[in-house]
This record gives structure tokens, sequence and C-alpha cells, in this order.
């Protein structure tokens, strides 16, 4: 990845690789994950997802508490791997789903393996846009994410150029799934 400026990093991992302009972590980041697993209010694997974009894109249309953008196409990396995206946020009628949430709703909705009992979530005013690829590498077929995370949609969108740009430079050894 090609970064301009000062990036920090606070998860480099297998499943996780997750940056952010130097002073701006609490305010916006890229997440790069690995294999996604979708998870329900009860914090518990949802049944019955395919490991693709496009179940997972399906799935997380279902999801009340959560409100998804029309998915649209884009791509990852170096590769242009080809990407289903999506803008989530917290619907205008979620019922919170997290205990020690900070603002009026938090929806957890993803995690990943090997994680144990972390989950990944939004909490009210965020926008997340994902970027979801079905690809290969090492003779099986996994599931690659991007995440843009933006405080709320005008930080998501002021944001957006930079992150896009960075996510453009990516490059591993992975090709689109057959």
């Amino acid at each position: 990845m090609a970064f301009t400026g000062r990036w920090e990093s606070h998860e480099d991992q297998p499943v996780e690789f997750s940056v952010a302009p130097e002073g701006s972590w609490d305010l916006h980041r890229v997440l790069f994950w690995s294999d996604l697993i979708p998870v329900g209010k009860d914090r518990k694997r949802a049944a019955g997802v395919a490991g693709t974009a496009s179940g997972l894109v399906a799935w997380l249309g279902t999801r009340p508490n959560l409100q998804l953008s029309t998915p649209r196409s884009g791509t990852i990396g170096k590769a242009a791997l080809p990407a289903k995206v999506v803008d989530i946020a917290i619907s205008s009628t979620a019922v919170n789903e997290a205990a020690d949430c900070p603002v009026r709703a938090c929806a957890d909705f993803l995690t990943w393996p090997n994680a144990g009992d972390h989950v990944y979530g939004i909490a009210e005013p965020a926008v997340l846009r994902l970027y979801l690829s079905d690809v290969a590498y090492g003779g099986k077929n996994h599931l690659l994410a991007v995440g843009i995370e933006g405080w709320d949609r005008a930080d998501l969108k002021a944001f957006l150029p930079e992150a896009e740009r960075l996510i453009a430079t990516a490059d591993a050894p992975l090709s689109p799934a057959p």
C-alpha cells in the first residue's frame, strides 16, 4: 500500500489489518479483513449465510437495526478485484444491541475466525462503507472485506478520497474466486 502522510495501525493480524491517518483513529479508519463471519444481535454466528460477498450482503439487508445502501460494483487494490460495495449505518428505528453502547443505538454484526468473543459493530452516527470480494488464495476461496469507517456521513464523505486512494494501492497474491 502506498501511504501519503503519516498513518498509524492498531491491528496487524492475519484476519485484520487496520490503519488511520495519524491522530484520527477515533474519527475514521480503513480496515482489511479476511473471511468475515456474520453474527446476530445475540453475538452468535448467523446460521445459513453463505461465506460470499453476495451471501453477506443479502444477510446484512435482513438486519432491521442496520440501514444498508443499494449494493453497487467497485474494485479493491492494484488487481482491481471485483467487489460489492454497500454503506452501512444504524437504522433510525434501531433497538440498541449492546449493553455498553454510549449512544442511542449500537449494532454488532461481524466477527472473524479465531476471534473468540470479539465482534465488530457500529454506534450511531457512524457509517461503514464495506467492499466485499470473493477471492482465492492458498488453494481455497475466501471473502476479502475492506471497510472505510466514518464518524458520521459527513466524515465518511470527507475521508473517502484518501481512503479510496489507499485501497487502490493495496496488493496481495489474490485472484478473483472462480
